[in-house]
């Protein structure tokens, strides 16, 4: 029994070539061409397979900026990179993944134990001599460095050494030999394996600055599921080129083929990039698949087909199949899959779209009479209404309800809300609530941050309150802020009007001047300088203005001229 034990044993044994014996030990060893996106070499040195599974360890210097790396045997035998596992540019360290055949492959194992000073190790390097055994190299100096171990060794600092292994007297690899950058170094460095070995990818590598200068797709996280979708839903949301992007998540699906949602995310990227048809089969795929996520599947779908037609990317033509009637169908699809509120909200923005006001406002109340009833919701509504003709009254009371549904004290994200609402209340003349709304709103913002027609605005619902001197002192400042000559003239003419009518006689006369400074002609400006006059109780200079507002075709000239004759 303990004979066929140990043959099975062997046969095993035998289907990967692990480099145990001396002659072996080289053989684990190949040279790395990497490539820049024209095809041309960016740089040569050594790596060596560790583990089983065709993965190389190499110097992260030689893979910054290169799109290919291609690893050579010592055979002559080339195979391709994959993936990036992990890489650090403070390690010079970069271990990946090969497509190199995994039987009969020299490959080296990690050693669990540190080396010492003193000790004597193995270096093998990159020969095509069939039966060259390795160097030898000794330990000059261990130094603890981040839970490992930076050595300095005795092996030359030669660049034929460079991402090679060193081994301990058990043929496993206790550190990688590195270029001693100090001036007139004669003698080599090797960092600990184990660091190497640390190297992965996570949810955040997205962020990782020596990731991303080095440009061959990275691996995909596959332990953990949430981690995985994590990493590649980054990705998708992300500016890196597409085809790291899409090669991250087919690598995801490969993996976790059961996951609808990436699907979704999937879509959302391809959409955005006004590639619908490969968003609709990602969507299919994801239906196809059932589960929890299929409302959200369809939800997706009715909300991309909706951003794609109000945006019209690509034209109005771009992928005809995706029409507002099918963003109505799949957004009832979603409620009808899994009857939440928030696809309630996506089915009235699409009938909103469609000019369905009515059932566009009775979709948003359903929400508004929900748990998930807030701010936007209540706005939706009001303005469904307005657009269907329904009662001011019901349209402010929908528009109270979305102030109150804001987090006080009001942040930015309250100042349209609050805006609408002053606007809405001014139209119904309820002028004082209005100008409260409008105050909030300058609060919010910042005066600096408001234009000329803000001011304009208030002050026009200031007047309507009786606010008078709130209402002067809002048309000055729009007519400081006026963009332009024209709207500084209408500014000013607006500032004549509210003096004349509340007796400021000579602020009129003035601000009249000025108006006529910019343009002489204006007939309504020499009326108002000519009423201005009159209440003065200057008949002769009210009549000559007049008569001058007159001549260029002023409106009801003739009443006022009897009204100051001399």
């Amino acid at each position: 029994m303990k004979k066929i034990n140990i043959l099975l044993l062997t046969l095993a044994c035998g289907m990967t070539a692990f480099a145990q014996k001396p002659a072996d030990l080289n053989k684990a060893v190949a040279s790395i061409i990497t490539y820049d996106a024209k095809g041309n070499v960016l740089n040569s040195t050594n790596g060596f397979f560790i583990g089983e599974s065709g993965e190389v360890i190499a110097p992260y210097q030689a893979f910054k900026s290169a799109v290919r790396a291609d690893v050579i045997n010592w055979q002559g035998q080339q195979s391709q990179v994959l993936r990036v596992v992990g890489a650090s540019s403070s390690y010079d360290l970069i271990r990946v993944t090969t497509d190199v055949p995994t039987k009969k492959l020299n490959y080296l194992t990690a050693s669990s134990t540190a080396a010492t000073q003193g000790q004597t190790l193995q270096l093998p390097y990159y020969t095509t001599e069939k039966k060259a055994l390795p160097e030898s190299t000794t330990i000059t100096s261990a130094s603890p460095w981040n839970n490992h171990y930076y050595y300095e060794v005795s092996a030359p600092n030669e660049e034929r050494f460079v991402g090679c292994p060193v081994l301990d007297a058990n043929n496993q690899v206790v550190a990688m030999i590195q270029k001693n950058v100090l001036k007139d170094a004669t003698t080599a460095c090797a960092i600990d394996v184990n660091f190497a070995l640390d190297l992965n990818t996570s949810a955040l590598s997205i962020f990782s600055n020596d990731l991303n200068d080095v440009l061959i797709p990275k691996l995909v996280p596959t332990t953990n599921e949430d981690d995985a979708f994590s990493y590649v839903y980054m990705m998708l949301h992300s500016q890196l080129a597409p085809e790291f992007v899409l090669t991250a998540s087919d690598d995801f699906i490969a993996a976790f083929p059961n996951n609808a949602k990436i699907y979704a995310e999937r879509a959302i990227y391809q959409a955005a990039r006004g590639n619908y048809a490969e968003a609709d089969a990602d969507l299919n795929k994801g239906i196809a698949l059932g589960g929890s996520a299929l409302g959200d599947l369809y939800n997706t779908r009715s909300s991309l087909i909706y951003n794609k037609v109000i945006n019209a990317e690509g034209g109005n033509d771009a992928y005809p199949a995706w029409t507002l009637e099918s963003a109505l169908e799949s957004s009832r699809q979603a409620y009808a899959t899994s009857p939440q509120p928030i696809y309630l909200i996506q089915e009235g923005h699409v009938l909103f779209s469609m000019q369905k006001y009515q059932e566009a406002y009775e979709q948003f109340q359903k929400v508004n009479a929900s748990e998930l009833a807030n701010a936007q919701s209540f706005y939706y509504a009001a303005n469904a209404l307005e657009h269907a003709n329904g009662e001011e009254s019901q349209i402010i009371a929908l528009l109270d309800s979305c102030v109150a549904h804001l987090k006080t004290p009001y942040n930015a994200d309250a100042a349209p809300y609050i805006f609408a609402r002053a606007q809405r209340l001014d139209n119904a003349g309820q002028h004082r609530r209005a100008t409260a709304d409008y105050n909030e709103y300058e609060k919010i913002i910042g005066p600096s941050n408001l234009n000329a027609y803000f001011y304009f605005l208030r002050m026009q619902s200031e007047l309507g309150s009786r606010m008078y001197q709130q209402a002067l002192d809002d048309i000055a400042t729009a007519i400081i802020r006026a963009a332009s000559t024209d709207e500084k003239k209408e500014y000013l003419y607006q500032q004549a009007v509210l003096q004349l009518q509340v007796k400021l006689l000579d602020e009129c006369i003035t601000s009249c001047e000025q108006i006529i400074a910019i343009d002489s002609n204006d007939g309504e400006t020499y009326k108002i300088l000519g009423i201005a006059y009159g209440e003065k109780g200057n008949k002769a200079k009210a009549n000559q203005n007049l008569l001058k507002a007159k001549e260029l075709k002023a409106e009801n000239v003739e009443a006022l001229l009897e009204k100051y004759k001399k």
